[in-house]
């Protein structure tokens, strides 16, 4: 399983379209893996977790076929996991040749309405033929070809039921907790009596060094150390898993030197965009 860190920011960005912060000029001035674009995983090539307005400048940049996505995972409605404005454009006449005739996407029922509110002035019946949307709840299991996907309750926004996701592929799996505050402990146990077990695990890191996150709709480096910590406790890392974090928002105040510094001890890694990780 190979995953490809496309964006890495949270809803802001790095730098904020609108913000004069020390750590948005830096970036300006510096770029690189200072630029962080809103946070999106490519898993083997045909399988996007959420799917921000930045989708198109990660086709550009990556230069991606987008049209062979099987499936979308969208963990909630918000705008920087969710754009779905931009698959009005996936059939004729915007888009000939596709790889992948058709696409389905997993998602909350919250996100299945502001899908076709947001799609409802644009959307041509012949693309929406193409377009399966999956609704999930918290603990919904499913098989998708060779791959499979477990949905997870996430802490982030009351009143809409946030997910998470674990997808395992060919005896790999990996934990995507991105945008979500330190989950129940139940979730891992869960995992752990179902023998979902984690090769390459990803954590929301929004307030970086600043502070915990616990109670909040966030997480930083050190609740992910904690997390980390219960994960091996259970039993539920194997050998050699990669931990990585991810989901950076500005108001952390480090560049990229200085989150890695924090992480490091721990055997954190600090992913940019553009940073890949492959497990066999």
């Amino acid at each position: 399983m190979k995953l490809t860190f496309l964006g890495t920011a949270a809803a802001e960005g790095i730098p904020a379209a609108f913000c004069n912060c020390d750590t948005c000029r830096r970036a300006k001035e510096r770029g690189g893996k200072e630029i962080r674009t809103r946070s999106q995983i490519l898993i083997d090539g045909d399988t996007l977790f959420d799917f921000p307005p930045d989708t198109y400048m990660h086709m550009l940049r990556f230069k991606l076929d987008l049209s062979a996505v099987k499936r979308v995972l969208i963990t909630h409605s918000h705008m920087d996991h969710c754009y779905p404005q931009e698959f009005c454009m996936r059939g004729e006449p915007f888009a000939h040749g596709l790889t992948e005739k058709s696409v389905k996407i997993y998602c909350n029922s919250t996100v299945r309405e502001i899908f076709a509110v947001d799609t409802a002035r644009e959307m041509r019946e012949s693309v929406a033929r193409g377009i399966e949307i999956v609704t999930l709840k918290p603990y919904s299991e499913v098989k998708d070809g060779d791959v499979e996907i477990v949905a997870l309750p996430a802490k982030h926004t009351q009143g809409e039921e946030c997910l998470v996701y674990y997808v395992r592929r060919g005896g790999v799996g990996a934990l995507l907790l991105n945008d979500t505050g330190v989950p129940d402990r139940s979730m891992f146990e869960w995992l752990k009596d179902r023998g979902c077990l984690v090769d390459i695990a990803t954590f929301d890191s929004t307030y970086g060094a600043v502070r915990r996150g616990a109670g909040s709709r966030h997480m930083g480096l050190f609740d992910v150390v904690d997390q980390i910590e219960l994960m091996h406790g259970l039993g539920l890392l194997n050998d050699g898993a990669k931990t990585v974090a991810t989901h950076f928002s500005h108001n952390t105040d480090l560049d990229y030197a200085g989150i890695c510094a924090v992480a490091a001890p721990y055997n954190i890694t600090v992913a940019y965009d553009g940073y890949t990780v492959e497990m066999e």
